[in-house]
């Protein structure tokens, strides 16, 4: 029996669930234009086991992306990778949005700074340098942007614009990225829980 990793990433308010075998995606839902955009969590699981003619009890880990984004979305998703883990008996690997984000936009070299929004007037505001995300911080949109002013050069990901720099890379990442965070990742406990990072609300 076969080993297949599930991942989900969720924060940018569009679901896309994976499955990997082999360490190659087999099946994204979000290229599945009967799938794209849904919610339908179990609908996208059966169709992706089916396409890659798998069986539940074969996925043996489950990567999913816990935020900082979209609070409804992200708690969604960590919801459906922790009730299958805890039936599976998997553990489940934590992926922070902005670490995915800093994978995906990174060139080698240029720091990625992250960008998205959060209720007004804040923002997630993050620093991914040399393969790392340096820096996380739930803030201000003014103060973040202040922070800026002392950057030299750097590439921009997430969903907010910033004025004189250009247009943020992305605010998605591919599932291959996640599905090598999923590999990096230490060797989480039998017990493993996503937990989302959702917006300071006091």
């Amino acid at each position: 029996m076969s080993k297949v990793t599930l991942l989900i990433q969720a924060s940018n308010g569009v679901p896309v669930l994976a499955l990997a075998r082999d360490g190659a995606i087999r099946f994204d839902s979000s290229e599945v234009e009967s799938l794209a955009g849904s919610r339908e969590y179990r609908l996208m699981l059966e169709t992706g086991l089916t396409e890659i003619g798998a069986t539940l009890k074969e996925i043996t880990r489950i990567g999913c992306d816990i935020g900082p984004g979209g609070l409804g979305v992200t708690r969604t998703a960590a919801a459906f990778a922790n009730g299958l883990g805890f039936t599976l008996g998997i553990p489940v690997v934590a992926l922070p949005a902005f670490a995915l984000l800093g994978a995906e936009a990174f060139d080698g070299h240029t720091p990625v700074i992250l960008l998205r929004r959060a209720g007004r007037p804040y923002v997630h505001f993050g620093i991914f340098r040399d393969g790392t995300l340096i820096h996380y911080e739930h803030c201000l949109e003014e103060d973040a942007l202040k922070r800026l002013e002392n950057l030299d050069k750097y590439n921009l990901a997430g969903n907010i614009p910033v004025e004189g720099a250009a247009p943020p890379k992305t605010n998605t990442a591919k599932m291959a990225t996640l599905l090598s965070l999923v590999d990096a990742a230490p060797k989480p406990a039998a017990n493993a829980r996503a937990y989302p990072i959702v917006e300071v609300l006091s």
